[in-house]
């Protein structure tokens, strides 16, 4: 233990991403972009489920196709003796365009998500809903002590 809290094990980890359902995308490239984003976590397969909402002129898009190396940080703050916080990183890639995939897709955003609505894109016609999956290749987290001890 130190001043910057405690490690969380892969256990801790990952109740507390099925737990949250919302956090931080952060896409590599020259000028590093990140954006609020709801997820679903998938415990079986160590995955989160994302739908990221695009338009023609999408910075997402393009992003991932400079590259799909991806982070999400996903944190949770009462006061400086109560918070934790988890980043994993990955690749993102499209989930597979077949039902079974798809609707495995929808039941884990739609159990562990904290959705948003689409009101924040000015022409919601104009946006198309994809179906990602960041398979994590790491995670760390850490905790104030008071939360390794509950």
């Amino acid at each position: 233990m130190d001043e910057y809290g405690v490690g969380m094990g892969d256990e801790e980890i990952g109740a507390f991403l099925e737990g949250q359902g919302h956090g931080v995308l952060s896409f590599a490239g020259k000028e590093p972009y990140g954006l609020p984003v709801s997820f679903g976590y998938d415990l079986l397969e160590n995955r989160c489920i994302f739908q990221l909402v695009m338009g023609e002129e999408s910075r997402k898009q393009a992003l991932l196709g400079d590259s799909d190396s991806v982070s999400l940080a996903v944190y949770e703050w009462q006061d400086v003796d109560d918070w934790r916080s988890v980043v994993v990183t990955g690749r993102l890639t499209p989930v597979e365009d077949r039902i079974s995939e798809i609707t495995e897709a929808v039941e884990i955003f739609s159990e562990f998500a904290t959705v948003t609505t689409l009101t924040v894109f000015q022409d919601v016609e104009e946006t198309t809903p994809v179906w990602y999956e960041l398979a994590i290749t790491e995670m760390t987290g850490r905790q104030s002590p008071r939360n390794r001890a509950e």
